[in-house]
């Protein structure tokens, strides 16, 4: 439970850095525009570091009422001393009936940082037949993360893979089927 602990405090913190998206780049500037967005928050990003907040308060709050003066209490209410606190409650929250919960809860948070920051689910986009003489099979552009445009990769089902210099052939042959 230390080392979920630990390990959650560090995602949560690198968390903070993933808040908004990085700043756009450089471009040209219309005369009279002006950008009106302000600032865009990641919304799973800012709901599931409250989740962490909320989930550490409620377990600091079962120590200090069921521990009374033995169980102190925390030092403030920002996860970093939520967790300082409760790494110091360890060995009592491993003989608590909830202890079991405890850790779950942990590794379920834990494991929902690490998505934020892991690889995205890949997609497929069907680019026609794959251009290896005698092979029937389906193309496949493979795109990493939602918001790519551009293939890591380009493969048929029979496991042809189609190097990215010819990658423009295909882009050319599919807008002539079009």
């Amino acid at each position: 439970m230390g080392r979920e602990l630990r390990t959650l405090l560090d995602l949560y913190e690198e968390s903070g850095q993933a808040l908004a998206p990085a700043p756009p780049v450089l471009r040209e500037r219309v005369s009279g525009s002006r950008s009106t967005a302000g600032i865009v928050l990641d919304e799973r990003v800012v709901a599931l570091r409250a989740q962490a907040a909320e989930v550490l308060a409620q377990w600091a709050r079962l120590v200090v009422e069921e521990r009374g003066g033995a169980g102190s209490r925390p030092a403030g209410t920002e996860v970093g001393a939520l967790v300082r606190f409760l790494g110091q409650q360890l060995p009592w929250l491993a003989e608590h009936p909830a202890g079991v919960h405890f850790d779950d809860e942990l590794t379920e948070l834990r494991t929902a940082f690490s998505g934020l920051f892991g690889p995205g689910r890949a997609r497929r986009l069907p680019l026609g037949q794959c251009t290896q003489p005698g092979c029937a099979e389906a193309l496949y552009g493979v795109l990493p993360t939602p918001g790519d445009r551009v293939p890591s990769h380009v493969s048929c089902e029979a496991g042809h893979v189609l190097p990215p210099r010819q990658w423009l052939l295909v882009a050319s042959r599919m807008r002539e089927a079009a």
